[in-house]
């Protein structure tokens, strides 16, 4: 069974790839709103274009200030 996380946040870094990408989507999926971070800005919005629709997402590339 699945954990829940309606309700929790999830701080995502390195979600463009690999474990970080399977992180984000899985926190996604488990209902958490996450907030994604990574340097590869291509990659990055391929994460969050693939995540749950349900959930809220937040995505930051390079340039963060």
């Amino acid at each position: 069974m699945a954990a829940d996380l309606a309700g929790c946040v999830a701080l995502i870094t390195g979600a463009a790839s690999g474990i970080g990408r399977a992180s984000a989507l899985a926190f996604a999926s488990a209902g958490a709103s996450v907030a994604l971070v990574d340097v590869d800005a291509g990659g990055l919005a391929e994460t969050g274009a693939c995540g749950p629709r349900s959930g809220r997402c937040a995505v930051r590339g390079p340039g963060l200030s």
